[in-house]
């Protein structure tokens, strides 16, 4: 009997998904379209934008407010002018934004949707169909009503492992007319050597194809032109980017293989050459370089720099000795490092369609302060000398603190600049050290980074994730120390679009000091930011008439700067901006009393 119900129930189902392709069975659980992309955005990392508009007819007081906004934030709703996010997601919808969201290729429709004249976004549409992440019914027809829960989730995941894994499409490179390209060529100094039959003379705007001399290729203006035998020796001036290219449309995923890209140190030494086309590496060439690169070692401002490059990452550490009794060690992992980009833009007017850079990555951040400051001051701290008041005390221990602060310091470690793809597009990934110390301390911060920065229609927003995978803390002292990236997307040389993550860690640390007289009364109560261990020292070596009691509190604090349009096009057309997303005023993950 059980078997025969099912069987009738089955039929009936049948008949009136095939009737109404909208059709729900009673008691499916369904979900709303808020709370789907609310899913969206946690399985793809994606954050809020930077406003308080409402955002496709969803008003800021919504609870879904903000899910709507990291999903337009990330261009995922770019098919549709409003929303309902109370009503049911359809699988249209779900389709739509996850097409979008995992960068499926949308191009002529091939598959046969029998209902297609009820579907707004048929491409879209097909393309999910064709990659799985939805499915028709047993006639060919797309559901028009709700999709049940399980189904959002399975379409979610789908969509999700699609992510990343189409090859970038051709793009559309349009030079300003007149500008002329040149492929045969060799480097001679500043100036360009090529056949003498090649048509250039001074005054032309030329570019050269990316070659392993040029691995980005390279934009001029030719100054002059002499003939030398068979060959045309090209000294050159340089020249706008606006004046070069007309036009860019591209697209594209691209991993960053450390072990071909072109690598140099922080003194402008080249490590390794790189290679310009990946299709043709043997396996001998990739270990010849990971051998050359497994122990490379040079020193920058006084930081000592030690680095294994390997072909998923690239590991490093920097030290110094800060002052007497205290050294500064830094240890970074980077691994698995991906870009996606789009550059879709009129250079020579200046105006951005739609542009993107995103960086994907995985870190490990050690920061090592090792010794004490009080150390700084020898044999002072211990032997004093003289009857101290709690006021003297004090001016003494803050004019002895500042003897030892560090000033800021910024030193550039790496510059990694590799091919994007097939194209002439390139990506230059540099990787500053900015430093900020007075203090000891130990930290150790695992985490998973996404950053980037996107332009639709001449307006900015920036992309941010950063998940904490890990944290072991030990403090006794003040600092910051943030590790900088500046990743930028160029053409021949020209750098159309750039971000800047500077993250980190900090401590506040403060310190109170307690005097008390003779008599048991408590003459000076202070609170500074110093080192604590000094201050307990010099306490310790004071000669005073009564008791000095030191303690401490401190905050530890993660720190993200992010910057766009600091050193590229983009900042031509004033989209040059920074953002805090936190430090201490936001960012405390850690508060310690000693």
């Amino acid at each position: 009997m059980t078997k025969i119900i099912s069987i009738i129930v089955s039929i009936i189902m049948l008949v009136m998904t095939s009737i109404f392709p909208g059709f729900v069975w009673p008691g499916t659980e369904t979900v709303e379209t808020g709370a789907f992309l609310e899913q969206v955005d946690e399985a793809f990392g994606y954050l809020p934008g930077l406003t308080v508009d409402d955002i496709l007819g969803v008003e800021p007081n919504n609870e879904y407010y903000l899910a709507v906004s990291a999903a337009a934030n990330n261009d995922v709703l770019v098919d549709y002018e409003t929303i309902d996010v109370t009503a049911s997601v359809t699988p249209e919808f779900v389709a739509t934004v996850l097409v979008n969201a995992a960068g499926v290729p949308v191009g002529e429709v091939n598959t046969v949707i029998e209902n297609a004249t009820s579907i707004k976004n048929v491409a879209k549409v097909s393309a999910a169909v064709e990659n799985g992440i939805i499915t028709l019914d047993a006639n060919n027809k797309l559901g028009l009503g709700a999709m049940s829960a399980d189904e959002v989730t399975a379409a979610i995941e789908k969509a999700v492992s699609l992510r990343g894994t189409f090859t970038e499409e051709a793009e559309d490179l349009v030079l300003v007319d007149g500008v002329k390209t040149v492929s045969d060529y060799t480097v001679d100094g500043d100036s360009i050597v090529v056949p003498a039959s090649t048509d250039i003379a001074a005054g032309d705007v030329y570019v050269v194809e990316q070659s392993d001399e040029i691995m980005t290729g390279a934009a001029y203006k030719a100054e002059s032109v002499e003939v030398v035998g068979d060959t045309k020796v090209v000294t050159n001036s340089e020249v706008a980017i606006e004046d070069v290219i007309e036009k860019i449309d591209y697209e594209g995923t691209s991993d960053v293989d450390f072990a071909t890209a072109m690598i140099t140190d922080g003194n402008g030494e080249v490590l390794s050459d790189g290679y310009l086309d990946t299709n043709a590496i043997s396996k001998d060439d990739i270990m010849k370089t990971l051998k050359k690169l497994a122990n490379v070692s040079f020193s920058v401002k006084g930081f000592k720099i030690k680095a294994k490059i390997t072909d998923t990452g690239l590991n490093f550490s920097v030290s110094k000795s800060v002052c007497d009794g205290v050294t500064l060690s830094k240890a970074y992992e980077l691994t698995n490092l991906t870009v996606d980009a789009k550059a879709d833009m009129n250079v020579a007017k200046l105006n951005f369609n739609e542009v993107y850079l995103k960086f994907n990555y995985d870190l490990k951040d050690t920061t090592t302060i090792s010794g004490s400051y009080a150390k700084t001051f020898g044999e002072e701290v211990t032997t004093v000398g003289e009857k101290l008041s709690g006021d003297s005390f004090w001016a003494k221990a803050v004019n002895k603190y500042a003897l030892s602060k560090l000033d800021s310091t910024s030193i550039k470690l790496f510059t990694f600049t590799l091919p994007l793809g097939s194209t002439p597009l390139s990506i230059t990934f540099d990787v500053l050290l900015n430093i900020d110390v007075n203090g000891r301390m130990e930290i150790v911060v695992v985490s998973e980074e996404m950053h980037g920065v996107e332009i639709i229609n001449n307006k900015v927003s920036t992309i941010n994730e950063s998940t904490v995978v890990d944290r072991q803390t030990s403090i006794y002292g003040q600092f910051e120390l943030r590790l900088g990236l500046d990743v930028a997307l160029g053409l021949y040389g020209y750098a159309l679009v750039d971000v800047g993550v500077e993250g980190g860690v900090g401590a506040y640390v403060e310190a109170h000091a307690k005097y008390v007289d003779a008599n048991g009364n408590p003459v000076v109560q202070s609170t500074l930011t110093i080192p604590v261990d000094y201050l307990k020292e010099f306490a310790a070596g004071a000669n005073t008439e009564g008791e000095i009691d030191i303690s401490g509190h401190a905050d530890i604090y993660g720190i993200l700067n992010v910057s766009v349009g600091n050193h590229s096009a983009i900042g031509k057309v004033g989209l040059k901006k920074t953002w805090t997303i936190y430090d201490r005023s936001n960012g405390v993950f850690a508060s310690i009393d000693f």
